[in-house]
């Protein structure tokens, strides 16, 4: 189990830095290769999701309490930024913006997540 454990973590932790990477610097420059990363953002998007899923339903098991709420609420604003990167494929410069600020609000939820008390 523990093995399968440090996969995910690794996985969902890879994934979403690439993920939140090419988000954060597509929304400074370089627009014009948005749609050239549209496929590799939202695979990226998707292991992400699919990994923390997997490691809720193993580590956090129904567990309540601060940290499983920021947890939930740093994963809302992931499954939502890829919902905007997807929508709004027309429009990329507004839709990575969005997105980076959703993923921003995820890393710090991640990241302060085993502090909460």
């Amino acid at each position: 189990m523990r093995i399968l454990v440090l996969s995910l973590l690794s996985l969902h932790a890879l994934a979403g830095v690439f993920w939140a990477g090419s988000t954060f610097a597509l929304t400074h420059s370089y627009f014009e290769l948005t749609p050239k990363l549209f496929r590799a953002q939202m695979g990226a998007a998707a292991l992400t999701v699919v990994a923390g899923l997997a490691l809720w339903g193993i580590v956090i098991r129904g567990s309540h309490g601060p940290m499983a709420t920021t947890l939930a609420i740093g994963a809302l604003c992931a499954i939502a930024a890829a919902g905007v990167q997807g929508a709004m494929r027309r429009s990329p410069k507004t839709s990575q913006r969005i997105a980076a600020a959703l993923l921003s609000v995820t890393v710090i939820c991640m990241v302060i997540s085993p502090y909460m008390t």
